[in-house]
C-alpha cells in the first residue's frame, strides 16, 4: 500500500471515529435531557407529603365530629373515579380531613357482573382490617386487567397492600360480605345517586368539580 493510500485510510478511520464520538455525545445529551425532564415530573411527588390513610376506620377517614360530612359514591370501573382516587383525593385528605374539617366515607357502587361483586366483597374484607384506602388503590389499578377481580388476584392484592393475607382470604371465602353491595346500592338510590363519582356533602349531592366549593360553603356557614 502506498503512502498516499495509507494517509487516505487513516483519514477515513479518523472521520469514522469522529462520527462515532458525535453519535455517542448526541445520545448522552438526549438521555441527560430525558433524565432531567423525568426528575421534574416525579420530584413533586417525591417531596410532597403523602396522604395519611393510617387513621382509616373501615370505609371512613377523619373525625366523626367534623363540621362537614362527605360520602363518596364511586366505582372501580369508572375512569373519573380512578382519577379522583389517584390524585384529587390525596390533596383532599391532606387539606380537609387531616385538618379536622371533613369526615369522609367511601361507598363502592358495584355493578351486577361477578368480578365487580368480588371487588365489593374484598373492599369490606379490607375495611375489616382498616386498610381499605390502601387496598382500593390496587383495585383501581387492576380493574381493567383480565380476571383483575378474581378471588385469587384479590387475595394477592391484599398481601401487596400490607393486609393480613390469611385473615383476608378467610373473610373472602366465608362469603359474609357477598351481598353487601346491595345495601350500598340501596343507600345510594335513597339519596338520589345516579352516576359516579358523586359526593354527598352534608345533605347536598355534587360532582367532583363542585366538591371543594361545596365543602368551603358549608365550612363558611
Amino acid at each position: 500500500m502506498s503512502t498516499n493510500q495509507n494517509k487516505r485510510e487513516l483519514l477515513r478511520q479518523k472521520r469514522k471515529a469522529q462520527q462515532r464520538r458525535k453519535i455517542y455525545l448526541t445520545a448522552l445529551i438526549i438521555i441527560g435531557v430525558l433524565v432531567v425532564f423525568g426528575l421534574f415530573a416525579i420530584l413533586p411527588k417525591l417531596i410532597s407529603k403523602p396522604a395519611n390513610y393510617g387513621s382509616g376506620q373501615g370505609f371512613a377517614l377523619g373525625d366523626p365530629g367534623a363540621p362537614v360530612k362527605v360520602v363518596a359514591f364511586s366505582s372501580y370501573y369508572c375512569s373519573h373515579c380512578k382519577s379522583f382516587s389517584e390524585s384529587l383525593e390525596k390533596e383532599f385528605v391532606k387539606n380537609y380531613i387531616e385538618k379536622g374539617k371533613v369526615y369522609y366515607r367511601y361507598v363502592n357502587m358495584a355493578s351486577n357482573n361477578e368480578q365487580s361483586k368480588n371487588a365489593a366483597e374484598a373492599s369490606y374484607c379490607a375495611a375489616d382490617q382498616n386498610k381499605f384506602f390502601e387496598y382500593k388503590s390496587l383495585l383501581y389499578i387492576y380493574a381493567s386487567a383480565t380476571d383483575g377481580f378474581s378471588t385469587e388476584n384479590l387475595i394477592r392484592y391484599a398481601r401487596t397492600a400490607g393486609l393480613d393475607a390469611e385473615e383476608f382470604e378467610a373473610c373472602m371465602l366465608s362469603d359474609q360480605y357477598a351481598e353487601t353491595y346491595i345495601v350500598d346500592r340501596r343507600y345510594a338510590q335513597s339519596v338520589g345517586v345516579t352516576a359516579t363519582p358523586t359526593f354527598l356533602v352534608n345533605d347536598q349531592l355534587v360532582y367532583s368539580t363542585e366538591l371543594i366549593s361545596t365543602v368551603e360553603y358549608f365550612l363558611s356557614k
